[in-house]
């Protein structure tokens, strides 16, 4: 494939901004951070995972995953959070993404939509310092004009508070805007700010997906594109 590509009609309909999740849409991350939890919970003292153990809350803030996988293993929770959360964070950052890739073809739809003029930006329960290292680390980091993670505002998904935050962010209407994602929270952000929500299968999902509304569907970032034609 060449680098000159246009982009597919969902981004042709009155689209003049386009937001995406990251973990599960932009990024398989999943392996780091099941890793990164099971560092966290071990070290604690909470207990060790199995090694088939299959996580599968991969859209909730850091803190909604452990409490997740603490009451899914019957653990004793801790009164406070915070400082498993804190833990976590530190795993995370000594993992570095070791084990992360861009979905196939995501680069492609970034580098197209830049080239195109349209504003970007991400909206992610992951924190905005993780969010941020990632996005450097896979060199994408300056496509976006704007990041929020899950400590950015007073809420984090499935509100809509941090979707229709970055939308004000864009200086744009919600009806302006596009946003991707792979999971029921990001659906339920979409929904309940008014975006249209395009869904990538192949990412995260859960089983409180199934069912609900989208403007679009794909299973890879590929489907977004076409090769233009050489005069």
């Amino acid at each position: 494939m060449t680098d000159d590509f246009k982009l597919h009609p969902v981004f042709s309909d009155n689209v003049q901004g386009v937001i995406f999740d990251l973990d599960g849409t932009l990024i398989n991350s999943a392996a780091d951070i099941l890793q990164g939890m099971r560092m966290t919970l071990e070290q604690a003292g909470l207990g060790r995972l199995p090694a088939d153990y299959v996580l599968d809350n991969l859209h909730d803030t850091c803190e909604g995953i452990l409490r997740h996988i603490v009451a899914d293993q019957g653990w004793d929770a801790p009164a406070d959070f915070s400082a498993l959360t804190d833990r976590y964070l530190a795993n995370s950052r000594a993992l570095n993404l070791r084990h992360t890739q861009l979905y196939d073809g995501a680069l492609e739809v970034l580098k197209t939509c830049r080239a195109a003029g349209l504003p970007m930006a991400i909206v992610t329960n992951k924190g905005h310092a993780g969010a941020v290292a990632a996005t450097r680390k896979f060199g994408i980091f300056d496509m976006f004009d704007f990041i929020t993670g899950s400590d950015t505002w007073a809420e984090a998904k499935p509100s809509p508070v941090p979707l229709l935050e970055t939308i004000r962010i864009l200086r744009l209407n919600v009806d302006q805007c596009i946003y991707f994602g792979d999971t029921s929270i990001d659906a339920a952000c979409a929904e309940a700010a008014g975006v249209r929500f395009v869904l990538h299968q192949a990412g995260y999902a859960d089983k409180d997906l199934s069912g609900m509304p989208y403007h679009l569907a794909f299973n890879n970032w590929n489907e977004l594109l076409a090769e233009t034609e050489l005069a």
